[in-house]
């Protein structure tokens, strides 16, 4: 780029290469310049020309607050929160810094410093009862120190060990009490760096005592709540300050400009200007000052809270127990310098500021100019900026334009970034010499001309405003922070606003760049991304290079030290790593948050080769993000090797969220990697089993253990190396085999796991017939059930719903007590939960998305091994979105407590849940299909969840009443899908013993018991009603109480009567599981079944005396024969022969013996006009007839019975039916043999 400018333009690096240092001497560019006085001063000469301070002459106070919060910064982040060493370490710097010479002088200018910086000050009293309280602080810190130092000389010491642990406690117990008089109501803003730094106090205090407690004697409870106290303040003051902060920002953004010019104190803006002079260029200057004081505070709150903030989370013992590389990566600005075209101030933040982007490296910067315009000394002008930056480990790089203005380009000077440190600039009214300045370099690099001493009008003046330039000339230095070498910060990028200029006499106009403003980045900025083997290095997800699908950089809450990279789907970012000095393992740790349920895909990319896996993460945060919005995600383990020159970790949403990125973490793994991963997986099994169980000995699940958490657990430990831990996995499979032993004999489900061989029958469960279990999916530990959809049979319009049930004895229940009802689906569509004892207490439907699919490789026996990595499937998102249900004692837990923990192993967490203040579940109601008119018939709702899309785990609660063996109302279980494109796989089904039931617990159950055996009476009374009718019919058709045989009388109509009162027998099958084929009983199923079999023997026996074949026509027209239009047709519980034309007629013929008596009865109606007729007639004698018309006596659309006596002649004969108009209906023809009928009576 640069070696190809022509020989006007001005080049100080000729070569490409990005750190001109590398390259030697750089050229100097303005060996001829006139100012060459300038040319030759040394860093010293032009510091001491230039003014000390920034644009808006901040006071000594600012910038030794800033510089003290710096050198802290700096400090914390060379030491890298080392884990090892003496108690007091950390603190023992701190004192220094914040006390150097034993008085309370820092922390005065902390107060100062933000007094200035949003024009408040802080009440005397407030002031004064801080800086009392910092001393005392300052006091009991020493004190501590002072012990722990004696402590260190002779560490076994008791009473050593005992003052030291006086001493923390008493330093502890008064920064506790301290911190809210930082806090006064109404002076938060102007006190807020006092209370960060003594904020920066107190975390490291409680994490001497997490971390060095043991050697005082503190015992481990002691320490535990020390740690838990450390994160619980870790998450508020982070807060605190990060909020404060945000309200001091609104603050000097209302700041007005209402300088005096005159009085100096803004070095770029001439003290002895005419009045006419200034209210010609104030308009040009005010924007600037506005937008000044804005970023003064965001960029000095930045080096002073914000900083120190970023690095809280590192106090953490327990997640950074080595010492830490960390960087931020914030950028922040210098002083705009000039003026501008009178854009307001926001206006101005849009114009300089970049918007949130990956990180970026200033290569060269790009200074254009313009021909001379009539103006002071006819001197070149700025017309353009242009920058070249390229991301880490980037070899592509870009250039951009930060500012231009119109006129042509006659020439240019460049530079090549050698890590600028300082910014120098002379001008008068704008800047027109820049000199940067590099750690390397003496004399710096000038860019442009001085001011020359000539009289002209100021630049807006349009004439009779002359001023001497010369003694309107400045000199300013920016750099962050201010002071000499070596610098903190780099320059990172350039930009500038431009303005118009009028020149009297000549009419015409022009504009310029006006103004500059320079960017700054944090020197510990790594550039090569490079990864300590000694410490946990941290690389902010915007060191990446490249952005994929819908990915973005969004602006940082201010606690994470930079911007953040926000991965929606798809979305995706790329890091590359530097070549390894040497091989070495590392845990890698991802710090997120994310707004919903989402998978998160993290790739291991070398040589074209890559392996990944996914990784589940939860919703974190729903509005602002804060400290514990940021939740860490254990990747896979990773070995770097000094072969890896294109090694590259790419993160990639594979559904839900968004996922937002913090940083990535790489923790050095001791030993190789095979140890470490099978000391991790014995370390994660032993939680896992340790967690089953409420105490040390082992012999209790706790209560939240579901049987699917134990069969996980066994899980983990199948997956612990023999090799390197045999005995270890020997004691954890015998402790989580015992604990499977509890779950199941605690479960009163009998066979919830669905393992024995003996599952299905009288002792277990009870299904449809294509029900079945299987043992083919590796979510579930072995066998599971499979409930495919309703069954709708070939040639049948009905639809069979699929099910499977189990009721507990009441003899397995206590009165009074809770019950909790738990599960695991691996996936459902249409599947109803039914859980009742007094009505239906838990009825949900559950859509749960197969969402967890994933294939294990087989090992040589055929089964699953789990050990191996698996082949997953994209994991679709998952949302749970929970709702207020009309009735809401009992509804769904909307949780998803499946997560996926590894690359290896997919396991079940051991999460917390949703608890009442009796320490039970609570449901949430998910009520997507709760509509008022889905009413059961004690008047209670259904509440179903089929809104919820992941409640792989399901618990609810039953609650018992006063418990009676003899009514045995026990819990019913059942699972049910009535749709046929239903589904269901599930296991680990359960219902265990909580407690007895307390306070408003106890009276509900009491309640709903009192009305449940109420509407129980009422039932008993319907259904005493029906079965006496039912009874009454069944008795009067037979002659004995055996019910052997019939009584000669009975007819058919009689025995169809009793039928129907039979079926009208109520709660013959359970309501939930209506239709179901096998049918599955209902209170009433006994008895119904018993009249249904007597009825049948009655139908059964009619058909035995009954010498006519299919005279009640039940197979259709069997056995009789018929013209085409005679049909048999359905009518209520029977079929009847139905005649509709004159032409019609059926007949049988008989052979009866001629020495009996015959009585013919048949039971028919006739419709309209005509006759119906039945005929019996033998060879020798008369055809009789039994005629029927519509003029019988009978109730009009019923049946009636004629008889007709017979004594044949001949041992054949013949019955004729026929009509001569209208429709005849025959429902029954029977011939009964007299002798039968005499036997009966």
């Amino acid at each position: 780029m640069a070696n190809q400018y022509q020989n006007e333009f001005e080049i100080l690096d000729a070569n490409p290469s990005k750190d001109p240092i590398a390259n030697g001497a750089l050229r100097y560019p303005l060996a001829t310049s006139p100012e060459s006085e300038l040319q030759n001063m040394n860093y010293k000469d032009w510091m001491d020309m230039c003014a000390v301070g920034n644009s808006t002459g901040e006071s000594l106070s600012t910038k030794d607050a800033v510089v003290t919060s710096i050198n802290i910064t700096s400090y914390l982040l060379s030491v890298g929160f080392p884990a090892a060493g003496a108690a007091f370490g950390i603190l023992g710097a701190l004192l220094g810094f914040l006390w150097p010479t034993n008085t309370q002088e820092i922390w005065q200018k902390f107060m100062n410093a933000v007094e200035e910086l949003v024009d408040q000050k802080i009440e005397t009293f407030a002031r004064n009862q801080a800086i009392a309280r910092l001393a005392g602080i300052h006091g009991v810190l020493k004190d501590y120190q002072g012990a722990v130092n004696d402590l260190n000389k002779d560490p076994n010491n008791p009473l050593l060990q005992e003052i030291t642990r006086t001493q923390f406690i008493a330093a502890e117990t008064f920064i506790t009490g301290s911190m809210p008089l930082f806090q006064v109501v109404g002076q938060e803003v102007p006190m807020l760096t006092i209370f960060t730094e003594a904020a920066n106090l107190h975390l490291p205090l409680l994490r001497d005592g997490v971390t060095f407690g043991a050697s005082w004697g503190v015992p481990v409870e002691t320490r535990n709540r020390y740690q838990l106290e450390l994160e619980e303040n870790l998450s508020k003051y982070t807060d605190y300050c990060v909020n404060i902060y945000n309200i001091g920002l609104q603050q000097a953004h209302k700041l007005p400009p209402n300088y005096d010019y005159r009085s100096g104190k803004i070095p770029w803006i001439p003290p002895n200007l005419s009045n006419s002079s200034y209210s010609r260029e104030i308009p040009y200057w005010n924007p600037v000052i506005d937008w000044n004081l804005y970023n003064n505070y965001r960029r000095d709150m930045t080096l002073m809270v914000l900083d120190v903030v970023a690095l809280w989370p590192m106090y953490n013992p327990k997640l950074y127990s080595k010492p830490v590389k960390s960087e931020l990566t914030r950028e922040l600005y210098s002083e705009l310098i000039g003026q501008n075209n009178m854009e307001d101030q926001n206006a101005i933040e849009n114009m300089i500021v970049r918007p949130p982007h990956l990180f970026t490296w200033l290569d060269t910067m790009k200074f254009g100019f313009q021909s001379p315009k009539p103006n002071p000394g006819n001197q070149r002008q700025y017309r353009d900026i242009q920058v070249v930056l390229h991301k880490t480990n980037d070899n592509n790089s870009w250039e951009e334009t930060t500012v231009s203005c119109y006129g042509t380009r006659t020439s240019e000077t460049v530079l090549n970034n050698a890590a600028y440190g300082r910014v120098e600039l002379s001008g008068a009214f704008s800047p027109c010499m820049l000199r940067f300045y590099t750690p390397y370099n003496g004399g710096g690099y000038l860019v442009g001309n001085d001011v020359p001493n000539v009289t002209a009008d100021t630049p807006h003046a349009g004439g009779g405003n002359l001023v001497n330039y010369g003694t309107a000339r400045w000199y300013i230095g920016t750099e962050i922070p201010y002071s000499s070498l070596p610098h903190n910060h780099r320059l990172s990028y350039v930009d500038g606003c431009s303005t118009w200029f009028s020149y009297p006499g000549i009419g015409n106009t022009f504009n310029w760049v006006s103004s500059f403003v320079f960017a700054w980045t944090h020197n510990n900025v790594d550039s090569n991304n490079t990864i300590d083997p000694n410490k946990i290095t941290q690389i902010p997800a915007v060191k990446g290079y490249g952005l994929g699908g819908n990915a973005t950089v969004i602006r940082g809450p201010g606690s994470t030290g930079g911007d953040l990279v926000q991965l929606p789907n798809p979305g995706s970012v790329k890091i590359q790593l530097p070549v390894a000095s040497k091989s070495q393992s590392y845990r890698v740790r991802i710090r997120y948050a994310s707004s919903g349920n989402g998978t998160l895909r993290v790739v291991k990319w070398n040589h074209g080769y890559y392996s990944h896996a996914y990784y589940n993460v939860s919703t974190t945060y729903s509005s602002a993000l804060t400290y514990n919005s940021f939740k860490y995600l254990e990747s896979y383990a990773i070995t770097m090797y000094p072969a890896d020159n294109d090694l590259e970790i790419w993160l990639e949403n594979s559904g839900g969220g968004p996922i937002i990125i913090d940083k990535i973490e790489f923790i050095p793994i001791q030993g190789t990697l095979a140890e470490y991963e099978a000391d991790q997986s014995l370390e994660k099994a032993r939680k896992a089993v340790n967690a089953l169980f409420t105490n040390d000995v082992k012999n209790v699940l706790q209560l939240k253990i579901t049987d699917y958490e134990v069969d996980q657990a066994a899980n983990l430990v199948e997956c612990v190396s023999e090799e390197f831990h045999a005995q270890e996995k020997m004691i954890l499979l015998d402790q989580v085999k015992f604990a499977k032993r509890l779950s199941q004999s605690r479960n009163l489900l009998n066979y919830g796991d669905f393992e024995s061989s003996d599952w299905s029958g009288e002792n277990g469960w009870r299904t449809s017939s294509h029900v079945h279990v299987a043992a083919d999916n590796p979510i579930f530990k072995g066998r599971y059930l499979h409930m495919p959809g309703a069954m709708s049979p070939q040639f049948s319009n009905n639809i069979y719903p699929t099910y499977a049930y189990q009721k507990v004895d009441e003899s397995k229940l206590k009165s009074y007590t809770r019950y909790l009802v738990r599960g695991f689906v691996g996936n459902s569509k249409d599947l109803e939960l039914l859980v009742e004892r007094y009505g239906k207490e838990v009825h949900v439907e559950m859509d749960v998305q197969n969402d967890i699919q994933y294939t294990l490789p087989m090992n040589e026996c055929g089964g699953f091994d789990r050990c191996k990595p698996a082949s997953y499937q994209e994991r679709l998102p998952h949302t749970c979105t929970c709702k207020n249900a009309a009735v809401a004692h009992t509804d769904c837990q909307c949780k998803d407590k499946v997560n996926r923990t590894s690359a290896d192993v997919y396991t079940n967490g051991l999460t917390s849940r949703g608890m009442y203040a009796d320490g039970f579940p609570s449901h949430k109601s998910c009520g997507c299909k709760n509509q008022n008119s889905d009413m059961y018939q004690n008047g209670t709702h259904s509440h179903k969840s089929c809104g919820c899309k992941d409640p792989h785990v399901f618990t609810y609660h039953i609650d018992t009443g006063c418990v009676d063996p003899e009514e045995n109302v026990g819990l019913f279980f059942a699972l049910k899908i009535a749709s046929e494109n239903g589904i269901a796989n599930i296991d680990n089904l359960e219902i265990i013993e909580a407690q007895p039931l307390t306070g408003e617990a106890l009276a509900r159950v009491k309640k709903r018991e009192q009305k449940w055996k109420h509407e129980m009476a009422q039932k008993r009374l319907q259904t005493e009603k029906a079965v006496q009718a039912a009874k009454g019919a069944i008795q009067n058709l037979f002659t004995n109480a055996q019910q052997t045989q019939l009584k000669h009388k009975t007819l058919f109509p009689e025995i169809l009567n009793a039928g129907r009162l039979v079926q009208h027998i109520p709660y013959v099958h359970h309501p939930f599981l209506s239709g179901a084929l096998p049918a599955v009983p209902g209170m009433n199923f006994d008895r119904f079944q018993q009249f249904s079999f007597l009825v049948e023997t009655a139908r059964g026996l009619y058909e035995q005396r009954n010498f006519v074949s299919n005279g009640t026509f039940s197979a259709g027209i069997a056995n009789w024969n018929a013209t085409d239009g005679v049909t048999v047709q359905p009518e209520g519980p029977t079929s009847v022969l139905v005649l509709s034309n004159w032409s019609d007629k059926t007949f049988q013929n008989l052979r009866l013996d001629p020495d009996r008596g015959y009585v013919l009865r048949v039971t028919a109606r006739k419709e309209g006009a005509g006759k119906g007729t039945v005929t019996i007639s033998d060879c020798a004698a008369s055809p009789e007839t039994l005629t029927f018309t519509s003029c019988d006596e009978n109730t009009s659309g019923t049946f009636v019975t004629k008889t007709l006596e017979i004594f044949p002649d001949t041992d054949r004969i013949r019955i004729d039916i026929g009509e001569t108009e209208g429709t005849f209906r025959v429902e029954s023809v029977e011939l009964i043999c007299m002798e039968q009928m005499e036997d009966n009576r």
